[in-house]
């Protein structure tokens, strides 16, 4: 027996007669016909009996759909849970990802990824990018948002999300405010708040200056670049980021320009490299990557 013959059985059993199972399985009524002989010579006894026009069942025929609908319930579940993994993937989403996004963008991405899937467990998990890289490749986050990638990283994938020019920042009412763009000229002397030593980004923007002993003072350093903004806006000194984070401090009256020579902020979408991408991961993705490219806009023009 098949899976055509058990179903054209139980369109019988449910409708009464071949010409309506026929209609409902959208068949003609000759094909049930022939499929309800298969399957009483496979089971070696008769399913039905005709009364006038119906077919009423025979006591076989009705322990065997007995067993017949307790499969179809069965493959009805399977086929809810497929549609529930479909809307809502397995239920669970694991992201990585350095603070200046975590501080940032990530929770208005996450905002509007609930929407679209509000029934999804996320957790949200900051660390530097060789902590998050690392997460990575072991597998305990799904997916990540790193600022840059080691040479040797294994077990990851790694494809640039975000690259742009950094701009220079400072408070609002600073003689800076005046330019069109900043040069290291214009920040000779001032007081400079900058990254640790041990992220990428800070050597990027020291070799943008003069190694000129006092040519800026580095008495502020933090390990956020969104600490720093807030320095910066409480006028504690100036400095240059992404303006991705610079961006999120509109509101404390944080004031950006372009800075040249440019001072390139790349930000990395990583995925473990040795395990196919999960419906979740690939909607966020998704969405992250639109939402970054449309903050970030104007700066790549």
């Amino acid at each position: 027996m098949n899976f055509k013959q058990i179903e054209a059985f139980r369109a019988v059993m449910l409708s009464g007669s071949m010409t309506a199972a026929a209609q409902s399985l959208h068949t003609s009524q000759p094909n049930i016909s022939r499929l309800i002989n298969q399957l009483e010579r496979a089971c070696g006894f008769k399913l039905f009996e005709r009364a006038g026009v119906r077919l009423l069942p025979t006591h076989e025929g009705a322990a065997l759909f007995a067993d017949v609908e307790r499969a179809f319930v069965g493959l009805h579940s399977i086929e809810e849970s497929a549609h529930t993994i479909r809307r809502e993937g397995t239920g669970q989403l694991r992201i990585g990802a350095v603070p200046s996004l975590t501080l940032t963008l990530l929770p208005r991405v996450i905002q509007r990824f609930r929407q679209d899937n509000p029934g999804v467990a996320i957790s949200l998990h900051t660390n530097d990018s060789p902590a998050v890289a690392r997460w990575t490749a072991s597998q305990f986050c799904d997916v990540a948002l790193v600022s840059y990638v080691a040479e040797q990283t294994p077990g990851v994938t790694a494809q640039v999300l975000c690259d742009v020019p950094g701009v220079c920042i400072f408070p609002e009412g600073h003689r800076l405010q005046a330019l069109h763009q900043v040069t290291p000229a214009d920040l000779k002397g001032e007081e400079f708040i900058s990254l640790l030593h041990n992220d990428g980004s800070r050597s990027r923007v020291d070799r943008a200056f003069p190694d000129t002993k006092g040519y800026r003072r580095l008495n502020l350093e933090t390990p956020y670049a969104a600490t720093i903004c807030s320095m910066v806006g409480l006028g504690l000194g100036v400095s240059i980021v992404s303006p991705l984070v610079a961006g999120e401090y509109g509101h404390i009256g944080l004031q950006a320009r372009p800075f040249t020579p440019q001072v390139r902020f790349t930000t990395y979408l990583l995925l473990p490299a040795d395990r196919p991408q999960s419906l979740l991961s690939t909607r966020f993705c998704a969405l992250v990557t639109q939402m970054m490219q449309a903050v970030t806009q104007p700066w790549r023009e």
